[in-house]
């Protein structure tokens, strides 16, 4: 049970960073008429099926890529990773189901000047990094920001800390 909602943790942070920096096509229209668009500017329906386009994201993580990262995550507290990966697997509940991933919206958005394409590279490579994840990965793996998600860092501060407001301004 600590090992699901350690995973569950990961995989909120996960959603925090997708939703707070929404990275989807629109409902209606086509994706390309999205992809340039802030996520400040999308109206509620944008939003909305980028909200969808991420959710459906995040399942195509599997239940042995979520297990290995939960391991990685108990590792930190000195439980063995593959024993936790082990345990995870065996467990019937799928790790990281989250209502997090609910709150997602147009109000999440707010004050974001990335762009739904910004976003949807970020998220890419944040779900390619966790599904890269083994045993033999340190928590460094797992904590290291994808070089694709530099300008959500830049133009949503907070955002990939999990929506905390942190002022760093170089130039």
């Amino acid at each position: 049970m600590t090992r699901m909602k350690l995973l569950g943790f990961l995989m909120a942070g996960l959603a925090l960073v997708a939703c707070g920096d929404d990275e989807g096509a629109g409902n209606g229209g086509s994706e390309s008429d999205i992809e340039g668009k802030q996520l400040s500017t999308l109206t509620a329906e944008e939003a909305d099926g980028l909200c969808d386009d991420l959710r459906g994201q995040a399942k195509t993580i599997s239940k042995e890529d979520a297990c290995e990262a939960a391991g990685v995550l108990a590792s930190l507290f000195g439980t063995e990773c593959e024993t936790t990966r082990q345990e995870c697997i065996s467990d019937p509940e799928e790790p990281g189901e989250t209502d997090d991933l609910e709150a997602c919206g147009a109000s999440q958005f707010t004050g974001c000047t990335a762009t739904v394409a910004e976003v949807r590279a970020c998220v890419d490579a944040m779900v390619g990094t966790l599904k890269a994840l083994t045993c033999e990965s340190t928590i460094t793996d797992l904590a290291e920001k994808p070089a694709a998600c530099a300008a959500i860092e830049e133009k949503c501060p907070g955002a990939l800390d999990g929506g905390g407001e942190e002022d760093e301004s170089e130039g």
